[in-house]
């Protein structure tokens, strides 16, 4: 694994510079934005002496693909630019003779060779961002982005390498990039259950972060001999997608909520979700709900959560593995709804071996299991006595 530098920046000013000292960065530094947060009055809001906080150069980062054709509703550059032309009309227009947008200022541009979109994004902005992820991010995550941050080395699961370009719980298709909403959330949401907590800081200032975090990406690398030593990562590849997060439609089992539990509970054990996630149902009963003989045989430790293969990612060139959930044990995320829990097990966890489901299982069935998911934790979360007899049931009769 090549180590982590701060490659991405043709120079860079440092916290403290010497007096006198004649070059370039010192010229410059008489001209960059005040660091975020800092107040000389406490020495504690001052970044770590010696690391680089100023970004000199621009960067381009993928901001749409367009494999899909512009007229597929899942295709981002459409939606992207859609977006963007309700907010500034005048601004992007739709090219027919060459079939892209086109944008005025010139900051998205269309790349004919790689048939995506970049975005090309300032110094200042990626300054502004670098200085807040250094004075809120990088104790966990890392000066680099790396996952290993001074405090993020005690931690485990240790946070996650950025470079890699992988999220957990963005709600976006876990085969795709999360667009930028989808981090913002994940940002001020926070994690429950683990130290990410929610960020209650200016919206403006957490999309200067992401698009920061972004940059991290691996660029494709080459070794002396010109031959491809690493390949990009994130939004660096020009071959990614970024996708949008799941939307939740019309519940269909609203006022139905006992019908739905139950629903769900055949529906889960049907679909083998025990075979990451605990089983919540006898042998016996899970046998009644998918119609299977007596004699069907279920995996050792259906009781227990199993880590799969496929659930592991990388810190430091390491392989790391997150046990799948227990919904009768683990926390979910803060303030959860079904409508939220549909939406993850809709889009999937990317990175963590959970599949997108929406499209290949009715919504009717996932929003089911998402009501049966929340009742399990509903009803034992944190209720120790109730939940050691169930599960006490539910062991008995494997």
């Amino acid at each position: 694994m090549i180590k982590a530098t701060l490659a991405l920046f043709a120079a860079t000013a440092f916290a403290t510079l010497p007096s006198g000292a004649a070059n370039e960065e010192e010229d410059k530094s008489a001209l960059l934005p005040p660091v975020h947060g800092v107040s000389p009055d406490n020495p504690h809001s001052r970044p770590p002496r010696d690391v680089p906080l100023v970004i000199f150069e621009d960067t381009q980062l993928l901001a749409a693909d367009a494999d899909d054709g512009h007229d597929e509703e899942d295709d981002y550059a459409p939606i992207l630019f859609e977006r963007l032309q309700a907010q500034f009309p005048d601004r992007f227009t739709w090219n027919e003779d060459e079939e892209h947008w086109v944008d005025a200022r010139g900051e998205y541009t269309w790349d004919d060779e790689n048939e995506c979109y970049w975005q090309t994004v300032t110094a200042e902005r990626l300054t502004r961002g670098r200085q807040d992820y250094v004075q809120l991010c990088a104790s966990c995550h890392g000066f680099d982005g790396d996952g290993y941050g001074r405090s993020g080395q005690a931690l485990r699961p240790p946070p996650r390498d950025f470079r890699q370009g992988l999220f957990k719980f963005t709600k976006v298709d876990s085969e795709k990039l999360p667009e930028d909403d989808a981090l913002v959330q994940l940002v001020q949401e926070g994690l429950n259950g683990t130290p990410m907590l929610p960020w209650d800081i200016h919206e403006n200032r957490i999309r200067d972060i992401v698009v920061y975090i972004k940059s991290l990406s691996l660029p494709e690398l080459l070794d002396e001999d010109g031959e491809i030593e690493e390949d990009a990562t994130g939004w660096r590849d020009p071959y990614g997608q970024i996708g949008v997060m799941v939307a939740a439609d019309d519940d269909p089992w609203a006022g139905r909520e006992t019908e739905a539990i139950a629903a769900g509970e055949a529906y889960y054990h049907n679909y083998q979700c025990y075979n990451c996630h605990p089983g919540y149902a006898t042998t016996a009963r899970m046998n009644e709900l998918g119609g299977k003989d007596p004699s069907y045989t279920y995996r050792d430790g259906i009781t227990l959560p199993k880590v799969v293969e496929d659930s592991s990612y990388e810190v430091l060139g390491y392989a790391v593995s997150i046990i799948p959930p227990d919904f009768t044990w683990h926390s979910m995320r803060r303030g959860e709804t079904v409508a939220d829990v549909y939406k993850t097990i809709a889009a999937g966890v990317g990175g963590a071996g959970m599949p997108t489901w929406k499209g290949s299982v009715p919504d009717e069935e996932i929003w089911a299991i998402s009501y049966y998911v929340r009742h399990l934790t509903d009803t034992y979360k944190d209720k120790s006595a109730t939940r050691m007899q169930f599960m006490r049931d539910v062991k008995a009769g494997h």
